[in-house]
């Protein structure tokens, strides 16, 4: 039988300075949960996400938020063996509209708004993270990552991978909207697949690391553009769809059939990676790491 239980999260609450602003502490137990679903939705500011090894902890975390309506919500439940937690503040576009009132966002409200996470390094952990208007360094590295889903809206992101990640990580997908997005260390991510879809923005693919296995991919530009680099050691093959107004830049390439091309490594390369690209008026760049 499964079971289902709601674990108390401890709750450390400190007002700093004359403008209200909060700073709260929400740190989970680990009570042998196996897996854990992380969903998070940060409306606005400066998130930072990254491992911990303190033991007995799934979760520990530093809030800060300047506003009520900034305010974090942390909702944790266990069911079985596997923790669901969930962290959110409400949307926002350029304005928050509060009752009848409109709070036009500056940068004042993005700087004294701030998410600090730390996740156990001990369990897999599927990951949804929804990022509205600020900017997030989301370090990867001796986490063990099963899933990652990532969607940018007016965000700056930077995603790293330092060191081989234990877990297979079945599938990569970013949504890029007006932000742009940075991932380095693919090649430690050890990835089944990936998919892009960069609406306005730009998105940045960097495969270094220790590729581990054959990957395969999709992308889909809008207006946008996407760079992508690859070590020469690395064969890369590409399917694509475009038109004549978008641009797709393939150095070191050779066209083997109708929209298909392989790099020149193709029958050396002890890996491969294999894409399907399709872009509207935007472009998608591909070169080689030294």
């Amino acid at each position: 039988m499964k079971r289902s239980i709601i674990i108390l999260v401890l709750i450390t609450a400190t007002f700093l300075g004359a403008q209200g602003v909060q700073t709260e502490r929400h740190d989970i137990p680990l009570n042998g949960e196996e897996e854990l679903d992380v969903n998070i939705g940060f409306g606005l500011g400066d998130l930072e996400l990254r491992g911990h090894d303190v033991a007995g902890y799934l979760l520990r975390s530093e809030m800060t938020y300047s506003q009520s309506y900034y305010k974090p919500t942390v909702e944790y439940k266990v069911l079985g063996n596997r923790g669901r937690l969930r962290l959110y503040t409400e949307k926002f576009d350029k304005y928050n509209i509060v009752g009848d009132k409109q709070h036009k966002i500056s940068r004042d409200d993005r700087d004294k708004n701030r998410w600090r996470l730390e996740f156990t390094r001990t369990i897999p952990i599927y990951y949804s993270i929804d990022l509205g208007l600020g900017e997030g360094r989301l370090d990867f590295t001796d986490l063990r990552v099963r899933n990652l889903k990532l969607q940018c809206g007016l965000s700056d992101v930077t995603v790293l991978f330092k060191r081989d990640n234990k877990e297979v990580l079945r599938s990569l997908d970013i949504g890029t909207g007006l932000g742009n997005v940075d991932v380095k260390g693919l090649g430690f991510a050890n990835m089944e697949r990936f998919s892009v879809e960069c609406g306005l923005g730009s998105t940045d693919l960097v495969f270094d690391g220790n590729l581990q296995q054959d990957i395969r991919g999709k992308i889909e530009v809008g207006l946008g553009s996407v760079s992508i680099e690859v070590p020469d050691d690395i064969a890369v093959e590409v399917r694509s769809e475009s038109s004549f107004l978008s641009s797709l830049n393939l150095h070191g390439f050779d066209r083997v059939g109708n929209n298909l091309y392989r790099s020149g490594n193709w029958k050396s390369a002890r890996k491969r990676i294999y894409m399907e690209i399709e872009v509207g008026l935007g472009s998608v760049d591909i070169n080689w790491l030294d």
